[in-house]
């Protein structure tokens, strides 16, 4: 906890303890307040940070009693979240007042997620300390031939990542999740057409609209229209071709990320199924989702990111272009994911958020399928004459509900691998991967992981887990 020195209605000392620049959201997170002034109604308010805007504020009073108060946060945080799949970590901040007399604030980092006693995130957590490895490392298995993110914390905008693979030594330039970024002004949702356009090709400054209908982008200026541009790279702007894809009528491209500007800050757009969808709101703290086809296009057999957690003076080892672990003189600040490449194509490929945000992905070996029906509560009558007589009883079930669950596991698992994979088991979204549709854009259907027991055996080299996943109820006809 961060702690701050205040005074109380700029006449008693005060001292004031809160959370620290990155916390979890379902860990309890207070603001503790001592002061020599004994009684006082405070107001907190909290807001979600976009862009240079807060937006979702939420206000409680706390009463003070003989100089102290204790105040409760987590469920603030909690709220902040309307989108936890595609937004795992938000930044907040949070002001205490009395009356319209501010008192102090911060800002903070609030991740989507829990840390246990003894867990550690990057050099976050109450974790031991004695070990050989100061830094913090994550083992993941990378499935080459399925869709794959390795997620990434950003605590402020000054961190960048470094990648290398098949033992080469480390990219000087660092890696980005988007190679290209349009930013746009406005969307034109209910124009059939784009405006009557002037040909030629224009440069800086315009404006770029989105028109819906169409699915292009137009640039506007001086109250005319064109459809190309040049860009700018000291203004961070692309040629038309770096955003319209001209193989396919000039629509937007899959790999672009699209940003409109808003007054609550950037949404984040992507081209999807043909059309411009939005994703969440653009941030460039938190967690940021490398897809590593696009980073180790020629990766063979392994890939390593490293990057910084902390501003701890000692960042790196001299030598650290070639050795990861050889003469490390780092300390907690130095974050290394590992990532082992596996070729195989056979098996249910699931995707879920753990506890401490990251998104994960493992393919799991299939088992045994189950479908269990269940009958309606009342029936109706099939009154039909066959060969001229009728019959009785002829009735039919008027509902039939049907569940689909579905046994896997994943084999011979070392504890570093064991570790992420079992997280799986305490992840509230999860999804299976069904491929791609004809637009090549992937599908993921939502899986409920059952309740049941893993056991997990000390002194096993290796060890398995299994469990079973129910996809959605077959919604059946209803007479």
């Amino acid at each position: 906890m961060r702690t701050e020195t205040f005074k109380f209605v700029n006449i008693a000392d005060s001292v004031a303890k809160y959370p620290d620049e990155v916390c979890f959201a379902f860990n309890p997170n207070f603001i503790e307040i001592q002061s020599a002034w004994p009684t006082g109604i405070l107001t907190v308010v909290v807001n979600r940070i976009s862009g240079a805007g807060t937006v979702d504020e939420q206000t409680i009073k706390v009463s003070m009693y003989k100089g102290q108060a204790k105040i409760y946060l987590s469920r603030l945080f909690e709220l902040m979240f309307d989108d936890p799949k595609n937004q795992r970590c938000i930044e907040v901040s949070v002001s205490v007042k009395v009356a319209s007399v501010l008192l102090f604030s911060f800002t903070t980092l609030v991740v989507w997620g829990n840390l246990a006693l003894g867990e550690r995130f990057g050099n976050i957590g109450v974790f031991n300390r004695q070990t050989d490895k100061p830094y913090y490392e994550r083992n993941l298995i990378w499935f080459k031939n399925f869709p794959f993110t390795v997620s990434l914390f950003r605590y402020n905008r000054e961190v960048q990542f470094y990648g290398k693979y098949d033992g080469g030594v480390y990219n000087n330039e660092p890696i980005y999740r988007d190679t290209k970024v349009c930013f746009f002004e406005k969307i034109e949702k209910l124009a059939p057409e784009i405006p009557a356009t002037t040909s030629g090709t224009i440069s800086l400054p315009f404006e770029v609209i989105y028109y819906a209908q169409a699915k292009r982008f137009v640039a506007k200026k001086d109250g005319k229209y064109y459809l190309n541009w040049t860009g700018d790279e000291t203004e961070h702007w692309g040629d038309t071709a770096d955003y319209c894809d001209n193989s396919n009528g000039n629509k937007p491209l899959a790999n672009v990320t699209y940003l409109l500007e808003t007054d609550a800050g950037y949404a984040r757009y992507r081209f999807i199924s043909d059309e411009l969808v939005y994703c969440s709101m653009f941030s460039d703290l938190g967690f940021e989702d490398i897809p590593l086809k696009q980073v180790f296009p020629k990766a063979k057999r392994n890939a390593t990111i490293k990057y910084r957690v902390s501003e701890e003076v000692r960042l790196m080892s001299v030598f650290d272009s070639t050795f990861d672990y050889t003469f490390f003189q780092t300390g907690e600040n130095l974050v290394l994911i590992k990532m082992e490449i596996c070729n195989d194509k056979d098996g249910y490929y699931i995707r879920w958020i753990d506890r401490q945000g990251n998104l994960q992905y493992f393919l799991f070996r299939k088992g045994q399928i189950a479908y269990k029906n269940k009958l309606g509560s009342d029936e109706v009558v099939d009154e039909k004459s066959e060969g001229g007589m009728y019959f009785a009883n002829h009735t039919r079930t008027r509902s039939i509900e049907c569940n689909v669950t579905h046994k896997c596991c994943a084999v011979s698992l070392p504890d570093e691998i064991y570790e992420y994979v079992v997280t799986i088991l305490t992840a509230p979204i999860v999804d299976l991967y069904l491929g791609v549709d004809r637009n090549g854009d992937e599908i993921w259907q939502p899986i409920q992981v059952q309740a049941g027991t893993v056991n997990y055996r000390n002194g096993n080299i290796l060890n398995d887990l299994e469990f079973s996943f129910a996809q959605p109820g077959i919604n059946a006809q209803s007479l």
